[in-house]
């Protein structure tokens, strides 16, 4: 909203009050200029909704615009009109300037009131988000238009009617008149068009930076209810399953503790570097990507590139990690030279085929543990139940075991509780293998006996499959999950949740980004609490919307009501604008 049309709408409002304390000559050029300011409000700032309106008409629909263009359009005609005439025509004091009384029952405010009007219509519409996040006026108001198809065309009648009635008992015709635009002014729909803007805002105040809703718009689906928030449960109210997808929603994107099994001979720092080097070629949403986060943590310098990365989905991966080492001081090739060694005086390029993964994966191609590495597996499995265990093995030799520990973060289990306290049961869909799965979901507070609960060994295809699953049983699905990771299994649901980690240790509020290619997905940043957050914050801005419907409806019914009874046109047009600033000002409260 242009700052200089609210200061000229006020201006014309004001002018005309200062008729009692001006001399007589300067009355004609207080009602002009109360006049201009008010066109130039009018036609100048409102000039799209009033086209927005016509255009509409033209194709047989009302909307809030025309209700807009109905109540400011004809006061101003009629104001100009009834005071310009005998302010230029001649001498004489001008139609209710003189008289402080008048200026309720005659057209002296007119011109200013309808300038009100035109800037609260365009300042109810901001929601304050930034126009590449924004849907456009029409997708917000698409509630208030479907109300004022009935609303705005009995409004109409009923002015006419007044005016007719008036006038056939006697009255003088400007007092008709008057009357007529009353009633118009009473029936301007402000606080439908403040409904569904002021709970955006207000659902955006209450997300904070954790949180994003999104906004409707056409030719994408609407999970908030924005458009139709007073018709039946949209899927944020519907929503009984959560499904946690991907393999760090509980454990969060902080590194996890790693502890290292060497072989005998072997270096630990080796061990971490190569390992670390294949595991930065696995693809997204796979089970290795914990272990390959807690490598790289641990390593300490850049890991060498990988080449012809392959990974397996449940097993393991394998690679070709080539570095360039240094010639030692005695002039010998360095140990390990699988790739042609040059003279050993020079650096050396020094490449290892490294396999990362399950026992079974290096079975799989022929490489068996040492016996102190199958005694350091054995006691690790026992002695660390649900850890991650996985074997490193180059050259045809395996080199150490790796023990993960998976444990969730401090906010799962609350956040576990809060999703149940929605009315939604939780389910963790994870590439972990079983017995690791099975434990972090205790140590969260889920069920790992219940297979309905705990879905392990998952990859991303198989978590889709899992969802789709779920929905075919007649149930209505959210999916929470990375959507670097998990893009299918977001696609397969009633109501998506993009979950992005928080930065790890202490740091300043990371405002959640907007969904990638304006997609109709909930974005959250955290973890379980923060999807029980953005579900019940749905639920509540939809209330708010509704809430902001009917009262909408009450007060333009209350208000029409009132001028045809006879209320005068200041006192009926102050109640739209009030109604919308009492709506625009309420907070939604996201507490459970």
């Amino acid at each position: 909203m242009p700052v200089p049309a609210a200061v000229a709408a006020v201006a014309a409002l004001l002018l005309p009050l200062a008729g009692p304390v001006v001399p007589p000559s300067a009355h004609p050029g207080v009602l002009v200029g109360a006049v201009l300011l008010g066109a130039a409000v009018v036609c100048g700032a409102g000039r799209h909704g009033h086209r927005a309106a016509a255009r509409a008409l033209r194709q047989g629909s009302v909307t809030a615009d025309a209700g807009v263009s109905l109540a400011t359009m004809p006061a101003l005609t009629w104001s100009g009109f009834a005071l310009l005439t005998p302010a230029l025509g001649g001498p004489g004091a001008p139609i209710g300037i003189r008289v402080p009384g008048a200026l309720l029952t005659g057209p002296s405010l007119l011109p200013g009131i309808a300038a009100v009007l035109t800037v609260v219509a365009l300042a109810v519409r901001v929601t304050g988000r930034s126009d590449d996040d924004g849907p456009g006026e029409d997708a917000l108001g698409a509630a208030a238009d479907r109300w004022c198809v009935r609303l705005v065309p009995v409004t109409a009648l009923l002015a006419l009617a007044v005016a007719g009635f008036r006038a056939g008992t006697g009255r003088p015709w400007d007092d008709a008149a008057t009357a007529a635009v009353a009633v118009l002014l009473a029936g301007c729909p402000l606080v439908l068009l403040a409904a569904v803007p002021a709970a955006v805002r207000a659902a955006d105040r209450a997300c904070g930076t954790d949180v994003r809703l999104p906004l409707p718009a056409a030719g994408r689906p609407d999970p908030v209810g924005w458009t139709a928030p007073h018709r039946g449960p949209r899927p944020a109210d519907r929503v009984d399953t959560v499904a946690l997808a991907g393999p760090e929603v509980l454990t969060g994107a902080v590194p996890a503790p790693l502890v290292v099994h060497p072989a005998r001979g072997e270096d630990t720092a080796t061990v971490v570097r190569l390992a670390g080097s294949v595991a930065t070629g696995i693809a997204a949403g796979s089970d290795i990507g914990p272990l390959g986060r807690a490598l790289a943590a641990q390593a300490p310098d850049a890991l060498p590139d990988v080449a012809e990365a392959d990974e397996r989905p449940g097993l393991g991966m394998s690679g070709l990690v080539a570095e360039l080492l240094p010639a030692p001081d005695d002039g010998s090739a360095p140990p390990g030279a699988g790739i042609g060694t040059l003279e050993r005086s020079s650096p050396t390029v020094v490449a290892h085929a490294v396999l990362l993964g399950a026992h079974a994966w290096l079975l799989e191609h022929g490489i068996g543990l040492p016996a102190d590495l199958a005694v350091q597996r054995e006691r690790a499995e026992a002695e660390a139940e649900g850890h991650a265990i996985v074997a490193v093995a180059w050259d045809g030799t395996a080199r150490a075991v790796l023990e993960l520990t998976r444990s969730p973060h401090d906010g799962a289990g609350p956040g576990l509780d809060a999703l149940r306290a929605a009315g939604t049961e939780p389910v963790l869909l994870t590439p972990d293998d079983d017995g690791p799965a099975r434990a972090l979901a205790a140590a969260a507070g889920l069920d790992p006996a219940d297979p309905d609960a705990v879905r392990p060994g998952l990859d991303p295809g198989g978590r889709a499959a899992a969802v789709a699953g779920l929905r075919v049983r007649g149930r209505t699905v959210a999916v929470a999950a990375d959507p670097g990771t998990d893009p299918a299994a977001l696609d397969r649901a009633d109501l998506a949740v993009e979950l992005h980690p928080r930065a790890p240790g202490p740091a300043a509020p990371d405002p959640v980004p907007a969904p990638a290619g304006g997609s109709a997905r909930i974005v959250a940043r955290g973890g379980p609490a923060e999807v029980a957050t953005a579900l019940e914050l749905a639920r509540r801005a939809r209330a708010h919307a509704r809430s902001g419907i009917v009262a909408g409806v009450v007060v333009g019914a209350a208000a029409v009501v009132a001028a045809v009874a006879g209320a005068p046109a200041v006192p009926v047009a102050a109640v739209p604008v009030l109604g919308a600033a009492a709506v625009r000002a309420r907070r939604i409260r996201p507490g459970r």
